[in-house]
């Protein structure tokens, strides 16, 4: 079997030419390209767990209680007096199936300077005839994987809102018709009941608004939004300082303390949506001409010498990250979200269906380009995988939100 440009596996037969990524390309491409680029610093500071699917499909988070008090004085040999014990959290979260069908024409080429990439004559909707169009097809891919992506970041994030199907009700979106609509579909169950995952910001909220959890229902008040310009006006460190203090005593003590992931010493993270981390940029930057001592130590907690991620700061020690994941929500649906999070590592679960650790193994892409001359070179392309969102404690997450929808 013929290797292309790029590493992908090429066969042919009188009706199709096959190509088939392989799945450490499909992984490389899907992963670090689209994925990890979207949010690629809260993952390196340990925010996201994987978790790997039983064969229900569901996946399992278990947590434990701490005991407490549990010492007492001293008795004799005769007297046994047991206390407390572990008990275990156990949450079960379904993932759903999802698929990409997807049709590329080569005449969308013709007349341009990429014309001369594909075969002469005949060959001229043959993708693969040249090394330059193997390239060319090579980079399609890339962005095909990187769409991919992005559409799963915004299932992961925002599945089944209901703030989508009262835009939809309200007709107040902020995209054409047919982008609205494909992002209806991608978005909300349809009916059928495969679609019924819902997105992580999602969960929150539904959390938020049950009101068993007063730690997730913090308010961002309005006359603390510009709304025209959608900046953050209020008091920012004052907002940071009552997250951080409304933290229970199992997340207070992370705070303090930090907590061993996967070999690693990591702290809670503080999770802000644009306008708010913005807001904290301008109090630095405010300070820095006057005092860059208390400047750097506000940030970094140290002298300075600190390296720092971009679009990541410091407060309390604690990395601030930029919360992008509502950039995309926002921007397709009209509506305006300002979110500020204090958040344990490992809480949010990425739901897959594979045999390890390795995101994305097995989900590959089948491409295959029709010899049927009516076809005229079209190309299909296909595949498949199941994902899922999932929370592995409420108690180890703060919250202050406040989205607000177009008037």
């Amino acid at each position: 079997m013929p290797i292309l440009e790029g590493g992908f596996n090429f066969s042919s037969n009188s009706f199709a030419n096959r190509i088939e990524v392989p799945t450490s390309a499909a992984i490389t491409i899907f992963d670090n390209v689209a994925v990890l680029q979207r949010d690629q610093y809260a993952r390196e500071l340990g925010l996201y767990g994987e978790v790997v699917l039983g064969s229900d499909l569901e996946a399992k988070f278990m947590s434990f209680n701490t005991p407490k008090h549990l010492l007492g004085p001293r008795t004799s040999c005769t007297v046994w007096t047991p206390k407390g014990g572990l008990r275990p959290n156990i949450e079960s979260f379904p993932t759903c199936p999802v698929e990409y069908d997807g049709t590329q024409c080569p005449d969308v080429f013709y007349g341009t300077c990429f014309e001369k990439w594909f075969g002469p004559g005949n060959m001229v909707r043959d993708f693969t005839g040249t090394a330059a169009g193997q390239k060319m097809f090579s980079l399609m891919l890339m962005k095909v994987y990187q769409g991919l992506g992005n559409s799963f970041f915004d299932l992961y994030n925002f599945a089944n809102h209901p703030l989508i199907s009262q835009v939809n009700t309200l007709g107040s979106y902020a995209v054409g018709v047919p982008e609205w609509e494909d992002y209806v579909d991608q978005m909300l169950d349809n009916g059928n009941g495969k679609n019924l995952c819902a997105g992580l910001i999602t969960q929150l909220d539904a959390l938020k608004n049950s009101g068993g959890y007063p730690n997730l229902a913090l308010d961002i008040p309005e006359s603390d939004i510009n709304f025209t310009t959608g900046a953050y006006t209020g008091d920012i460190i004052a907002l940071l300082d009552e997250i951080i203090a409304a933290a229970g005593p199992e997340l207070e003590t992370q705070i303090n303390s930090g907590a061993m992931v996967n070999g690693t010493m990591r702290y809670p993270i503080i999770l802000a949506t644009k306008a708010e981390f913005q807001a904290l940029k301008n109090y630095y930057k405010s300070m820095a001409p006057t005092n860059e001592l208390a400047y750097r130590y506000m940030i970094e907690l140290s002298d300075g010498t600190t390296k720092l991620m971009p679009n990541v700061l410091y407060y309390e020690n604690l990395p601030v990250v930029r919360w992008d994941a509502h950039a995309s929500f926002d921007a397709v649906t009209g509506a305006q979200s300002h979110r500020v999070a204090l958040v344990a590592p490992g809480v949010f679960g990425v739901l897959h269906d594979v045999s390890d650790l390795k995101q994305w193994e097995g989900m590959g892409l089948v491409i295959e380009q029709s010899k049927i001359l009516r076809d005229k070179g079209r190309i299909d392309m296909t595949t498949t995988f199941r994902w899922g969102a999932a929370i592995a404690d409420p108690r180890f997450i703060v919250m202050a939100s406040k989205i607000l929808l177009p008037v």
